[in-house]
């Protein structure tokens, strides 16, 4: 624009000196339909030299306003962008922290940029899941983008509905190419849907792919069994491959002992005694065990604590045991000298039936403060 203007300017007094050089005092006649404009070339000049002067300054003016609206709208939109920015930060700060009601307050009633809104609803649902608010939960998981349901699915089979991701985590498992997170995803559904016959048909695979560690093992055939009948316990764990019985015998006897089913499964439970490294489960099985038979194990257990006095998880054992058989003095002493601050949430329930059936009711009541 400047460049221009001085242009027209040069031209201008070119013009205006012209006449000197000719000798001419220099005439300029300008015509337009009826209209007709004369005079000399310097007040032609002077009135163009007014004309883009004054052009000039309304073009300065205009981007003078225009530059003015353009950095109040910036700075306004500016601090929207800030506070979308730092409610998303602030969210993300407390789902590391666990603090959900924090993380509520954040997001619920702020607004994030668009590229975050899948994340948010995501942040909120993880908060009500937490909260054991699973409508709500699903509520904000139906928000999200359907591009970005397969990221959710933890969060999904949490909420226990499964049915909006099942066919699509179906289809990526069942690839040739399929990941660890996929396969393990989909074995996580199938149990929620209680799909147990597909799931005893993947089972080899996820076995073959190493896909979970021995303790997502343990969480999947603790509800494989769980949900069987107790007379078709010894079947399905029969129709396992000998591979994966090794990952589902704890499972199994759990939910044998649990079915009073002691005298079915004490032999696979003397043979723990003998493996050290076995103890724990052993332990583990019977905390949950119903009234049962299973005089042999407890004569075992009591030889091995001869010598071994000190041996926690097989006074543990011992203890539950006692309980099955209805022993609750012997039970109750056994927990005297077993139960400790790292064991004594796991087996609060045995412990206290023992103190309350043998007439202790303080100790028990002791335990639930």
């Amino acid at each position: 624009m400047i460049r221009f203007l001085l242009i027209i300017i040069a031209i201008a007094v070119c013009l205006g000196i012209a006449p000197f050089f000719i000798d001419q005092k220099g005439y300029v006649l300008i015509a337009f339909n009826k209209t007709t404009i004369e005079g000399t070339i310097w007040g032609v000049t002077a009135l163009l030299i007014l004309a883009f002067a004054a052009l000039f300054l309304l073009y300065k003016l205009c981007r003078y306003v225009i530059s003015l609206y353009s950095h109040t709208r910036h700075g306004f939109f500016a601090r929207s962008e800030e506070r979308k920015q730092a409610a998303i930060e602030q969210g993300v700060w407390s789902l590391i922290n666990n603090d959900y009601t924090q993380l509520e307050l954040a997001l619920d009633n702020n607004s994030v940029a668009e590229k975050w809104s899948d994340i948010r609803y995501a942040l909120l649902a993880k908060a009500a899941l937490a909260n054991n608010e699973s409508e709500k939960a699903v509520s904000y998981l139906d928000k999200i983008s359907q591009d970005k349901q397969l990221k959710v699915a933890n969060l999904w089979i949490a909420s226990g509905e499964t049915s909006t991701i099942f066919a699509d985590l179906k289809a990526l498992a069942e690839r040739k190419k399929a990941t660890s997170l996929e396969l393990k995803m989909y074995a996580h559904v199938l149990v929620k849907e209680q799909k147990w016959a597909a799931l005893n048909d993947f089972m080899p695979r996820l076995l073959r792919k190493k896909t979970l560690s021995e303790q997502e093992w343990q969480q999947l055939f603790d509800s494989y069994f769980a949900a069987q009948s107790n007379g078709n316990l010894t079947e399905r764990y029969e129709q396992l491959t000998k591979n994966l019985k090794s990952h589902a015998e704890v499972s199994y006897l759990t939910a044998m002992a649990k079915a009073g089913e002691l005298n079915k499964i004490e032999l696979s439970l003397i043979k723990m005694i003998k493996k050290p490294l076995q103890h724990k489960d052993l332990a583990r099985i019977l905390r949950t065990s119903s009234a049962g038979d299973a005089l042999k194990l407890q004569s075992s257990l009591q030889d091995v604590l001869k010598k071994d006095t000190e041996n926690t998880d097989l006074l543990l054992a011992l203890a539950c045991l006692a309980n099955a058989h209805g022993e609750y003095d012997l039970a109750a002493r056994v927990f005297d000298k077993a139960l400790n601050a790292d064991n004594r949430h796991a087996y609060l329930q045995q412990a206290v039936l023992s103190y309350s059936k043998s007439a202790q009711p303080e100790k028990a009541l002791v335990l639930y403060q």
